[in-house]
C-alpha cells in the first residue's frame, strides 16, 4: 500500500519548532491562494513529500495569512520554495521550474555535512 504524503500547511507559530529546529531537511513552498503557477508548485512538493517521507520534511506556507514570515526571507514573489537545513536556508528556488530542479537542491541537501 503506497502511502500518500503531502506537504503540510505551516504556521508563523509553528515555524520555529518545525523549520528552524528540524534535525533533517525542510522544503518550505510560499504561495498564494490566488497564485495560479503556485498549483503546479502544489504538486511537486507534494509528490517530493511522498517520495522523500522521512528524510526531510515538506511544508506550505501562505503569504497572504503570514507575511511577516515571508518577508523575514525576502520572499518577493510567489511561488518560491526555499529549503532549509540546521535552521539555515540553503537553497532558494522562485516560479515554476521542473520537478528534477528541486529534487537536485534536496540531493545536494544530503551531500552537504
Amino acid at each position: 500500500v503506497l502511502s500518500i504524503c503531502t506537504a503540510e500547511a505551516i504556521t508563523a507559530c509553528s515555524w520555529n519548532q518545525n523549520v528552524i529546529c528540524s534535525d533533517v531537511p525542510v522544503l518550505v513552498e510560499f504561495w498564494a491562494s490566488w497564485c495560479g503557477p503556485c498549483k503546479m508548485v502544489h504538486r511537486i512538493v507534494d509528490e517530493i513529500a511522498g517520495e522523500y517521507a522521512g528524510r526531510i520534511k515538506c511544508y506550505k506556507l501562505d503569504t497572504d495569512d503570514y507575511p511577516q514570515t515571508a518577508n523575514s526571507y525576502n520572499i518577493e514573489r510567489v511561488p518560491t520554495v526555499l529549503l532549509f537545513k540546521d535552521g539555515e536556508k540553503i537553497h532558494s528556488i522562485t516560479g515554476t521550474l521542473p520537478k528534477a530542479v528541486y529534487v537536485r537542491a534536496i540531493e545536494n541537501s544530503f551531500l552537504q555535512q
